[in-house]
């Protein structure tokens, strides 16, 4: 009895085996034709994908090693300076935050200024210009807007545009703008080479190369000055402050010079006490604002140099060339791709069939 049992189990279990494997021969048919339909799809999206052009800039950034400003200052300057020993430390931005640059509102504002030539048009245009009457959208973001994104922009529509008090003190941005930095950041990339200290600045665009080049060009001098301006900020503020001193002391020291020929002058021949008196306060005021002077034209001239110091060099190891070539549509992995979505379909629709005849089984048995 116990071995007819085990028979019989065994014969269960293998008509479960078989019926599985005559599930799925019955569903080939549906997994050729979702292949098939995938293989379509993805020769008409290669065929509807438009040419890009990208072009891209390399280059490298040379710092200097942070030297402090020497040069002798006396108590009253350093005083006036900031008081003690100035640590003059390097304002190195991290290369971590060089994307951070590219998405900054400064950045995107003059980029989107830069004149590009297009095909078809005499003359060059900023591009924020070609964002709003040239661009058209791509077909997949088109499809998104207008399917998914559709509720969205019906509310929008529909809803009143509220007023905005603005002051001066704040940022805004405008909705135009918003597109505009939008349609930029779609456009460039920068990659950085933490092995070898490299960057990288590309820019893509639809059917352009002229323009693809010469967007490259214009992120990578603007993330240049952007760079330089971070890296001399503290010192060119230490060398304002000391300007803004010097100029003052100067004017000082004039006048006092000025103040001690005219009293020498009126009392040529006064040999009192009072007179010599007075004379040497003079002469000592002029003294000690000559000493300031002369210390802050030093330390002028340091600031100066550490400015020079601290500015970064920008090597270039290869320009922004114009493409004569459009970028692959990487057609293999885009077919590869759509089969794999199409067969991760007919799997789950295999699950299904089989999840819902077991379901029905045990129903059965209930």
């Amino acid at each position: 009895m116990m071995v007819d049992k085990n028979i019989a189990t065994s014969e269960e279990n293998y008509k479960e085996i078989l019926s599985y494997v005559k599930d799925f021969f019955k569903t080939r048919r549906f997994i050729f034709l979702i292949l098939l339909i995938s293989l379509i799809l993805a020769f008409i999206t290669l065929l509807l994908t438009p040419k890009t052009y990208s072009s891209k800039v390399t280059f490298i950034v040379q710092g200097v090693d942070n030297t402090k400003a020497k040069g002798g200052i006396g108590g009253i300057v350093s005083l006036l300076s900031g008081g003690g020993n100035s640590s003059g430390s390097n304002s190195d931005i991290p290369t971590f935050l060089y994307p951070q640059i590219i998405e900054s509102l400064n950045f995107q504002r003059k980029l989107s200024e830069t004149p590009l030539k297009f095909k078809g048009l005499d003359s060059t245009i900023s591009y924020r210009k070609y964002a709003m009457e040239i661009e058209r959208p791509a077909v997949k973001s088109s499809i998104l807007k207008y399917t998914i994104g559709l509720p969205k922009l019906l509310f929008i529509s529909n809803k009143k545009a509220a007023t905005i008090n603005q002051i001066d003190s704040l940022v805004y941005i405008s909705n135009t703008e918003k597109k505009i930095f939008s349609s930029l950041r779609d456009k460039i990339l920068l990659k950085i080479d933490e092995k070898d200290g490299t960057f990288e600045m590309s820019a893509t665009f639809v059917n352009e190369s002229i323009a693809a080049a010469q967007l490259a060009q214009r992120a990578k001098e603007i993330l240049q000055d952007e760079i330089i301006r971070y890296r001399i900020a503290n010192a060119k503020e230490k060398y304002n402050f000391i300007d803004k001193q010097y100029a003052e002391k100067k004017l000082l020291f004039d006048a006092s010079q000025l103040s001690l020929a005219r009293y020498n002058d009126r009392n040529l021949f006064n040999a009192t006490n009072s007179s010599q008196i007075k004379r040497k306060q003079l002469e000592d005021k002029s003294m000690l604002l000559y000493s300031i002077f002369s210390d802050l034209e030093q330390q002028r001239l340091s600031q100066s140099i550490k400015i020079q110091e601290d500015t970064p060099t920008f090597t270039v190891i290869n320009p922004a060339v114009v493409p004569s070539n459009a970028d692959s549509k990487n057609s293999i992995k885009t077919i590869a791709l759509f089969l794999f979505v199409g067969f991760f379909v007919s799997i789950l629709r295999y699950i299904f069939i089989v999840t819902k005849r077991y379901i029905r089984s045990l129903w059965r048995t209930i």
